[in-house]
């Protein structure tokens, strides 16, 4: 080898060894800094491990790969702090069940949802006020039990976490809770009528365990009643109840928690007056009223149209005292209400005349009508006051329900109590004055319980001995008087007084048209004054209702004693029947109502009818008439028309017995339709039945006297039942008997008068 290539190899292995050389002070220092500088990164990052020398393996296999990636990667440190790295936001907590627009059918319900793990949650509540529930736990899933939520369409719910009120969620619900069911009308008890609470404008329907049921409409004020009108019977049932609304339908609330009622739809009898007793004399100052009645139940006294008092009836009797009533003779009676709310006929009247206290002096208690801490009259005890009594006899009281236990909500749908009313101290006046005062007519019509064991069959009795002495010899009289005219036509006023006009006094008589419907209306409000006069009438706004309620009545008799024979004469007989107007019949209606008032007829004898159906043969295209109708068709419209009266009655009555008490508007109102029916009715059938002059009675008999004698026993039945009370008031003053002895003189004179003319009279000619 040249001294040119040694001198070349030994310089390359010296720049070798020299590049190794510099690696390894490289690589030392590098150690070196790491070293230093580790306390400093582990004090400026505390979460991050320290950093560790790179291992020192042999540096010949180093030298060329790692020495500059090493060197860029390992920059001494400057001293400062790193940055702490960025962290992602935490998550929202969420609603999962229930979701949203869900609805619940319960006001209680359990909420379930998510949230992080150490998260504090809170579940607003949609009133505001304290959060429904607050969860603080490590997990990532919440729930909060028994949650209350209001009814409602829109019921937000709110979940947020604690100190962070953007992280939340929230939804919309709707929430309808079941009802409740809080007794009957009056309490635990019931007629048959359930009241509750609920949302208002929702549907309830209350359930027996037989599954009968019945509806109702919530109030605003969140109260519903409704009425089981099935055979319900005696006893003790649950009823439960739900309830739907225009946001929940076709889904409705859960069933309410069933509460136990205590059934009761007999009504009790009618009680009884004895002090004062008939034809006394009472002051007009005040007056002590006592009987006996049912325990439990509560006594109204009424003087004609005044409601004087009322009482509770305690050990089977009961006594309250009041004045107020202006002078003047008025019948006195009493009906009973019991505790279910059904409510007993009335007694039998008494007649007692109140007259004007003339004497100079009077003692406090005497002279004062009403007594407000519930003073007793002169000589008697005092009496506490009846909690929840009501200012108006008849207009039941509602009792707060019971509290229940608190559960840390608001009952659902409460509603500010209303202002109660001054309460009415025992036996103290309450003289009506308000639109659901009942009056007369709102009583309870038929036997009272407390006259014949068998009221039908004496009613029945009645009706035979009215056949008997009434309607046969007025017929036999009738037809004797026309028989002894040869069938001439009377003329009693121009034989009275004569005539001294001519009959054409102008060319042309002047007439005056009216609307039919003008003359109708006109007609129906006279009709329905004369029968408001039957009876006592006071400046109260319950008569103007009264008014109302006759009309109502008077209508619907007249309807159907026209639509009815206009059918059959159109659908049967093939005929044309014609609806006519008949004046004379208004004179009809006075009589009777007046007869009514003079005599104290109570139920009063009413005649409704302001018209007649008339036949008249049919034409055909033609124009030429048909065939007359026959004396037999007449009889059968005739017999068509008392019918359709009297099942008409009958429907009217069976409806009037199934409805409550008359205690408000309505209910009376209802009342008082339903009686002007019946006693129209029955009245008017049974006063066109009697076979005297053009009457239906006549028609009918002479078609068919076996039809007529049918119809005028159930007729005639029907009204002695109606006014039974009258029948227990004649029995009981003694003048029962001389009303037998008028009846049978006047059929004793008429069948003397009909044996005359027909055996006697003609053996003299």
């Amino acid at each position: 080898m040249s001294e040119s290539a040694r001198v070349a190899v030994w310089g390359a292995q010296a720049r070798a060894r020299h590049v190794r050389s510099r690696a390894a002070v490289a690589a030392l220092l590098l150690s070196c800094a790491i070293a230093l500088a580790a306390p400093v990164l582990s004090t400026a990052r505390a979460e991050e491990a320290p950093a560790t020398p790179a291992p020192q393996s042999t540096v010949d296999s180093t030298v060329d790969s790692t020495v500059d990636s090493t060197v860029d990667s390992t920059a001494p440190p400057t001293g400062e702090p790193i940055p702490k790295a960025t962290t992602s936001p935490a998550p929202s907590p969420q609603i999962d069940n229930p979701g949203d627009a869900q609805f619940i059918s319960s006001n209680r319900t359990t909420v379930t949802g998510s949230k992080a793990a150490d998260q504090e949650i809170q579940l607003l509540s949609p009133r505001g006020g304290d959060p429904l529930c607050i969860v603080n736990d490590s997990s990532t899933a919440w729930s909060c039990a028994n949650v209350y939520l209001q009814n409602g369409p829109t019921i937000k719910l709110r979940v947020v976490v604690t100190g962070e009120a953007t992280l939340s969620d929230e939804i919309a619900v709707a929430v309808l809770g079941a009802p409740t069911v809080l007794g009957g009308l009056t309490g635990s008890e019931s007629n048959g009528w359930v009241r509750g609470t609920g949302h208002p404008q929702a549907i309830v329907t209350a359930f027996l365990p037989n599954g009968e049921s019945c509806s109702g409409t919530v109030d605003g004020s969140g109260t519903w009643a409704c009425l089981f009108e099935g055979l319900l019977t005696n006893g003790s049932r649950e009823v439960t109840a739900n309830q739907i609304s225009s946001f929940s339908s076709p889904s409705s609330s859960n069933s309410s928690t069933p509460v136990t009622i205590v059934f009761d739809v007999t009504a009790p009898g009618a009680p009884v007056v004895t002090t004062p007793s008939g034809s006394a004399q009472v002051s007009v100052a005040g007056a002590q009223y006592t009987g006996t009645g049912e325990t439990g139940a509560t006594v109204t006294v009424f003087a004609g149209a005044y409601s004087v008092c009322s009482a509770p009836v305690v050990g089977g009797t009961w006594s309250c005292s009041a004045g107020g009533v202006a002078a003047g003779s008025y019948p006195v009676s009493a009906v009973q209400q019991d505790a279910a709310g059904n409510v007993s006929p009335g007694s039998t009247p008494v007649s007692v005349s109140y007259v004007s206290d003339t004497s100079p002096t009077a003692t406090p208690s005497e002279s004062a009508p009403v007594t407000p801490s519930g003073t007793a009259a002169p000589g008697g005890a005092a009496a506490p006051s009846p909690e929840g009594s009501a200012a108006v006899p008849g207009a039941t009281a509602t009792p707060s329900p019971s509290p229940e236990p608190s559960t840390g909500a608001p009952a659902p749908e409460a509603k500010e109590p209303r202002a109660a009313g001054p309460k009415v101290a025992e036996g103290t006046s309450a003289l009506p004055g308000q639109w659901d005062d009942p009056t007369r007519f709102a009583a309870a019509i038929g036997p009272s319980g407390s006259g014949s064991p068998f009221p039908w069959f004496q009613a029945g009795l009645l009706a035979l001995g009215a056949l008997l002495l009434i309607a046969v010899p007025s017929r036999m009289l009738a037809g004797t008087i026309s028989r002894t005219r040869d069938g001439r036509p009377r003329r009693v006023l121009p034989l009275l007084a004569g005539r001294n006009r001519v009959r054409e006094e102008f060319e042309v008589a002047p007439t005056l048209r009216l609307n039919r419907w003008v003359r109708a209306g006109a007609a129906l409000l006279a009709a329905a004054t004369f029968v408001m006069l039957s009876g006592p009438i006071v400046d109260q706004p319950a008569y103007l209702r009264l008014l109302v309620a006759v009309i109502i009545g008077l209508t619907l008799v007249n309807a159907v004693a026209s639509l009815v024979p206009l059918w059959w004469s159109s659908r049967v007989l093939r005929l044309r029947g014609t609806v006519t107007f008949l004046p004379r019949y208004l004179l009809l209606i006075a009589a009777a109502a007046i007869a009514s008032r003079v005599f104290d007829v109570h139920p009063a004898l009413l005649f409704g009818l302001l018209g007649s159906v008339t036949l008249s043969a049919t034409t055909d295209a033609a124009g030429l008439a048909g065939a007359q109708p026959t004396s037999a068709q007449r009889g059968q419209l005739a017999a068509v028309r008392v019918g359709a009266l009297t099942v008409l009655a009958v429907l009217a009555w069976s409806l009037a017995s199934l409805l409550p008490g008359a205690n408000d508007f309505v209910t009376s109102l209802a009342a008082e339709t339903g009686n002007t029916i019946v006693l129209a009715a029955i009245g008017s059938a049974v006063l066109i039945m009697v076979p005297i002059g053009h009457t239906s009675g006549h028609r009918i008999l002479a078609w068919s006297p076996l039809v007529w004698t049918g119809l005028t026993v159930v007729a005639y039945g029907i009204l002695f039942a109606a006014l039974a009370p009258l029948v227990e008031q004649v029995q009981s003053d003694g003048t029962g008997t001389a009303l037998w002895i008028v009846a049978a003189t006047f059929a004793a004179v008429c069948a003397s008068a009909w044996t005359w003319q027909r055996f006697v009279e003609p053996l003299r000619r």
